[in-house]
C-alpha cells in the first residue's frame, strides 16, 4: 500500500501584503497553528546558499542573526523561540514572505520563503 503524502503551502490570501502587519500575524498565527510541523524554506535563486535576502541590508544585528536562521531551513516550532530570543518572531516570518519588511523595500511583494506543512 502507498502511502501518499499531503503537503500544504502557505499561500497568501488576497488582500494579505496590503493588510495591517496585525491582520498579516494573526493569518499566519493561524496558518501555522493549523500546520503545527510547519517549514520554513528558502526560495532557492531569492536566496543564495549561505547568504541573506536582499531585503537586509546588512549582514549583521539581530534582522540578520533570525533571517539567518530561516536561511537554514528549519520548522516554526524551533524558529519561533529562538526568534523571540532575538527579539523577533511572527514579523519575521511575514517579512520573508513578503520580501520585506516595508513596502518601500524593492523586493517586497517577491518571496524569500515559504512555509511547508
Amino acid at each position: 500500500m502507498n502511502k501518499s503524502t499531503n503537503t500544504k503551502t502557505f499561500e497568501l490570501p488576497e488582500g494579505y501584503i496590503e493588510a495591517l502587519p496585525k491582520v498579516q500575524n494573526s493569518i499566519l498565527h493561524a496558518w501555522i497553528a493549523a500546520n503545527p510541523t510547519a517549514t520554513i524554506k528558502p526560495i532557492q535563486g531569492v536566496v543564495a546558499e549561505g547568504g541573506l535576502p536582499a531585503y537586509i541590508r546588512k549582514p549583521t544585528g539581530k534582522r540578520a542573526d533570525i533571517v539567518a536562521m530561516m536561511v537554514k531551513g528549519m520548522t516554526v516550532a524551533k524558529f519561533m523561540p529562538e526568534a523571540k530570543r532575538l527579539g523577533g518572531g511572527y514579523t519575521d516570518l511575514v517579512a520573508g514572505l513578503l520580501g520585506g519588511y516595508t513596502p518601500s523595500s524593492t523586493t517586497y511583494g517577491r518571496p524569500a520563503f515559504t512555509l511547508t506543512a
